[in-house]
């Protein structure tokens, strides 16, 4: 049972290694030949995913034959839901490969280690990369890579990324104020525009109600005075005879 236990503990850790580790493999390839000098798989890695990487490897190695320094390229792989990143160095002699199995894996991260790769690459082994043979330095850049791949593996060693995020979190934020500040300017606007509107109905209303007033004050005056003229008429009438006589 303890053998049993201690086997089941040892598949539980290998998946849990698979499931955490994002860089599987790391490679350093010539430029002129296309040559792979030094290739580190993630001790997880199937015989699947390692034949996806090296052809998505070889495929940016066909590339690069006019790669200029710091030239990079990228390519996806067919076997596996991997990404493979390239950085040609400062000589434009190598280049640095590393197969990402994370999809949300941040580019600048990925670029960021093959530039400390290559540069480890040039203080190891600068005056043997022209004339290495394919795979002779496994042994030499081993360590350096392994090294590379476990910093990297580790979440905490991209701080630019958290700050981005909680950059965009708190952009997000601002945002949200400002157009709800823009919304309650808006509602304020549509609130003086309609007491502008009202207060120039008010003043209509009134200018309509005192020409109405004249007018009917004015029809009444001409009532009153035809009512008098009336009545002169009629007493004029009447008194007329007694005037003749």
């Amino acid at each position: 049972l303890k053998c049993i236990w201690a086997q089941n503990c040892r598949v539980v850790s290998t998946v849990s290694m698979v499931e955490s580790a994002k860089i599987a493999v790391i490679a350093v390839a010539r430029i002129a030949d296309q040559a792979v000098l030094a290739t580190c798989f993630d001790t997880g890695a199937s015989s699947t995913e390692k034949q996806s990487f090296e052809s998505a490897i070889s495929s940016l190695l066909a590339r690069s034959s006019n790669a200029y320094p710091r030239w990079k390229d990228r390519c996806e792989c067919d076997g596996c839901d991997g990404t493979v990143f390239v950085l040609a160095d400062a000589q434009a002699t190598c280049i640095t490969a590393v197969g990402i199995r994370d999809p949300k894996f941040p580019e600048r991260v990925a670029l960021q280690l093959l530039r400390e790769c290559a540069e480890k690459t040039y203080n190891l082994q600068g005056s043997d990369l022209t004339d290495a043979v394919p795979n002779s330095l496994n042994t030499a850049l081993r360590k350096p890579l392994r090294h590379l791949m476990k910093t990297y593996n580790d979440a905490s060693v991209d701080k630019m990324t958290k700050t981005q995020e909680q950059v965009d979190a708190l952009k997000g934020v601002m945002q949200d104020n400002v157009k709800k500040i823009l919304e309650t300017h808006v509602t304020l606007d549509q609130l003086q525009n309609n007491t502008q509107s009202m207060s120039s109905q008010a003043n209509q209303f009134l200018r309509q109600s005192v020409d109405l007033r004249r007018q009917v004050q004015l029809r009444n005056l001409k009532l009153k005075l035809i009512v008098v003229a009336c009545v002169l008429a009629v007493v004029l009438y009447f008194a007329m005879p007694f005037l003749d006589f």
